[in-house]
């Protein structure tokens, strides 16, 4: 056991200064607006805008559903209705309005630190431990990796799921404490309802028996045996989400979507596995913070790599300690295998996430992670209480300090994606997203010069994106509108038939190719008029080329053609 030493601060002074921490921290993503994909739960989605009465909906059907009617953009179905009922709530009573939605993050998880409060301090750690419960939730408030799922609207899914996940453990160990049913019924059903929150939500099976096991005085079978009603509850949940969304899974043919599209098996299995030891160096340092990790930025590696090697020996060497000092229950023990456990849905071993990694994954693991950082400044107070203390303020300061900051970047879509395409800039997606950022702020210029270096800028990030992943058919959709707003009718034609190639079934490929098609009907009747017949033939074609369809251009193409024919009949 660990002393806690002289550090006897009371539980109420304790938990206030928690809250005010975590408010302290967050309370500037309270003027923030909607970013990244915030348009897929919320401002855009069709089923949340309408409320209460779109919770039938939402029942109903897929995740993404109410956003887009392709629900095969992902490899698998998704089942997520309690979280997009809850924006649906939302939105019923405030609108689309980002600060409401950003108090909501907050209060739900200072509510979720409350509860780790309570099982750590009451259920988990005897109270001569106290200053470990104290260390390990003000590290966790503080760790920068959590920016993600409290500044982004959407992550409201993981505050939910590790609330819920929370609020299951506390019931469970009051029903092993009293016997009385009650209290395995309601966690049974705070299980359900993290289930219907986000599919993560699975871990719960392998960490339950895990934290009953180290904290209790069960055995391992015990631990085991006491999970079997959480097994029938899952059992009844694949039901109802094989009723609703089955298990189908979609081919995707996007690498930005399906992240080892490209690999080998050998590759892919290699590449997750340095995965999982880039999610320990961000726990450990957190100071590239990025919303986008996705192809290419993390390239694939084979099996003879240093890195796949290095990765294989030092999860190997963790799970190694974790096993020898499993029957003593250690703390070092149960961290480690906490952390693999609630990261193992975020893995792509499982299924495929559509995504390599993802920052918001870390939210569950990084507990372990605070934990055996607290540990280790309590160890080192049994030898120098002023380096313990120091080692504290000074870790507490710097992820403070990122957390603030990282913060700040979550501000809009603009900031977010002009700081996050430097981070990650070997990602074909977040320069994709940088393009779009500079065609709105030259959209938005009435300077003609500065809009035109935002379209340059525009350009420059289109082109980067697709030598980075030449299949992207929205990044050729976005350079065409790069093309499209400076005049260059032309080019914007051949990017948009490349982006109708590769996806002619994307509205967005459809919408734009028929769009331009008009346009250059319109610009060939001027070039008509002014008697450049040529140019006219040249856009007329194009037209057609966008938009088969377009009669306008087939007739008068037609009529031009057949009048030059005429004239070379008579000239003969």
């Amino acid at each position: 056991m660990i002393s806690s030493g002289t550090f006897n601060l009371s539980n109420k002074f304790k938990l206030i200064s928690l809250i005010l921490f975590s408010l302290t921290l967050n309370i500037n993503t309270l003027f923030h607006d909607y970013a990244l994909d915030d348009i897929v739960v919320l401002t855009e989605n069709k089923f949340v805008k309408e409320g209460i009465k779109g919770i039938p909906k939402i029942l109903q059907t897929d995740y993404i559903a109410g956003y887009s009617s392709e629900a095969n953009i992902l490899a698998g179905a998704r089942y997520r209705p309690l979280s997009l009922i809850s924006f649906a709530l939302e939105y019923q009573f405030f609108g689309a309005n980002p600060m409401i939605s950003h108090v909501i993050n907050i209060i739900l998880f200072t509510l979720l630190i409350l509860l780790l409060y309570k099982l750590f301090d009451s259920h988990l750690f005897p109270k001569r431990e106290d200053s470990l419960v104290f260390f390990t939730v003000l590290l966790f408030i503080a760790h920068p990796v959590h920016t993600e799922v409290i500044a982004n609207v959407k992550s409201r899914d993981e505050i939910l799921v590790f609330l819920f996940s929370i609020g299951a453990f506390l019931l469970s160990f009051r029903y092993l404490e009293t016997k009385r049913p009650a209290f395995l019924v309601l966690s049974l059903a705070a299980f359900l309802l993290a289930l219907l929150t986000k599919e993560t939500a699975l871990t719960i099976i392998l960490t339950l028996p895990l934290v009953i096991y180290f904290f209790s005085k069960n055995s391992v079978s015990g631990s085991i045996r006491h999970t079997i009603p959480y097994l029938l509850v899952f059992s009844a949940y694949m039901l109802l989400r094989y009723a609703v969304v089955g298990f189908a899974e979609y081919p995707v043919n996007d690498v930005t979507n399906s992240p080892y599209l490209y690999a080998s098996p050998m590759e892919a299995f290699a590449t997750k596995v340095f995965v999982i030891i880039k999610y320990i160096s961000l726990c450990i340092f957190p100071l590239h913070l990025s919303t986008e990790y996705g192809y290419n930025q993390i390239p694939y590696v084979g099996i003879s790599n240093a890195k796949f090697i290095i990765s294989a020996i030092i999860i190997f060497l963790l799970i190694l300690i974790a096993i020898i000092s499993f029957k003593k229950r250690s703390l070092i023990s149960f961290s480690i295998l906490f952390f693999f456990a609630t990261l193992s849905i975020g893995t792509n071993f499982l299924f495929d996430l559509g995504a390599p990694m993802a920052e918001r994954i870390l939210f569950q693991p990084s507990l372990a992670f605070c934990l055996l950082l607290a540990l280790f400044i309590i160890k080192v107070r049994e030898f120098s209480r002023a380096t313990s203390t120091t080692v504290l303020f000074i870790t507490l300061i710097l992820f403070s300090a990122k957390t603030i900051a990282r913060n700040q970047e979550w501000k809009n879509n603009e900031t977010l994606f002009l700081i996050d395409v430097k981070t990650s800039p070997n990602s074909a997606r977040i320069n994709l997203y940088a393009c779009e950022q500079y065609i709105i702020k030259a959209n938005k210029s009435e300077d003609l010069k500065l809009r035109n270096e935002f379209l340059d800028k525009a350009e420059e990030y289109a082109k980067r994106s697709l030598e980075i992943h030449n299949k992207f058919a929205y990044t050729y959709l976005r350079l065409g509108l790069v093309y499209f707003h400076k005049g260059n009718y032309t080019s914007a034609a051949d990017e948009w038939m490349t982006a109708y190639r590769l996806e002619p079934k994307n509205p967005e490929t459809i919408k734009w190719t028929s769009y331009l098609s008009d346009v250059l009907v319109g610009e060939a009747s001027k070039n008509m008029y002014k008697g450049n017949i040529q140019e006219a033939i040249i856009q007329y074609e194009k037209s057609i080329d966008l938009n088969p369809k377009n009669e306008h251009a087939i007739l008068s193409l037609q009529k031009i053609l057949e009048e030059k024919k005429d004239s070379v009949d008579r000239g003969n």
